[in-house]
């Protein structure tokens, strides 16, 4: 079984159990679009899903958040790609939560940034927000909090779900503006880093690669996660690899 039948197969049997449930429903409690559910359905998508359309699927279906309870109720091929691609998250048994809702929020990129400074361990303030973004910024905190997606406490705001995993392909939507947060002319001051390195290479190679690269995830994880640097300084750090051209690879070697 390929992992687009398995899709196929689970999403299937969903609508048997919910028959009043629509293709177009799935799609937005799933966040998954309509037009690619559609192909699932009927199985002619070309190539298989791409990991966040499977995992949107399957966490809305199965209504479990937690990516490592994830891996571990579905074997075969969902299984194995969930276990590869979110391999730094699993593997270390990393609290982050996939939530349809909250990334469908959070497709809004002025949203995504108040959030993300909201999910910091010391969160943010209203006067952080409109020095970032304005009104248009204070008038997309507001829907936040409306939503219950961040709290307020004596001057403080706070993400409600601070371990939150987001959407593959509204994560990259986001990345040009989070790379406008990186300051060349402060590398002499030594907060910052920047090294951008190409070679042409083996499969073997680039999973060598992706080896390394996902250590030092679990790393500056650790170090993120623990007391002993608890500070007051909102740091960020991209971890990113992929081919110099637009060629689809197989699921686990590129992603």
């Amino acid at each position: 079984m390929t992992l687009s039948e398995q899709l196929k197969d689970i999403v299937e049997g969903y609508f048997d159990r919910y028959p009043n449930m629509s293709i177009n429903g799935l799609a937005q409690k799933s966040g998954v679009g309509a037009t690619t559910l559609r192909r699932i359905v009927n199985g002619t998508n070309k190539g298989e899903p791409a990991p966040h359309v499977v995992l949107g699927l399957v966490s809305s279906i199965s209504k479990e958040k937690s990516l490592p309870k994830l891996v571990g109720m579905f074997d075969g091929p969902i299984g194995e790609m969930l276990g590869k691609t979110f391999a730094p998250y699993i593997e270390e048994n990393m609290p982050h939560e996939m939530d349809s809702d909250l990334n469908a929020v959070l497709t809004d990129q002025v949203s995504y940034f108040i959030y993300k400074l909201a999910a910091n361990r010391k969160g943010t303030s209203r006067a952080q927000v409109l020095d970032m973004y304005g009104k248009m910024g204070m008038e997309r905190l507001e829907k936040l909090i409306s939503l219950n997606y961040i709290k307020e406490d004596k001057g403080e705001l706070h993400a409600t779900k601070k371990d939150f995993s987001l959407d593959v392909e509204i994560a990259a939507s986001h990345l040009p503006e989070m790379t406008k947060f990186y300051k060349p002319q402060l590398v002499s001051e030594g907060n910052n880093l920047f090294y951008t390195l190409s070679e042409t290479l083996t499969e073997e190679g680039i999973q060598k690669i992706k080896e390394i690269q996902k250590e030092a995830v679990k790393r500056v994880y650790d170090i993120m996660r623990s007391p002993f640097y608890e500070g007051d300084i909102p740091y960020f750090t991209l971890q990113l690899c992929d081919t110099l051209s637009h060629e689809t690879a197989p699921t686990g070697v590129m992603q």
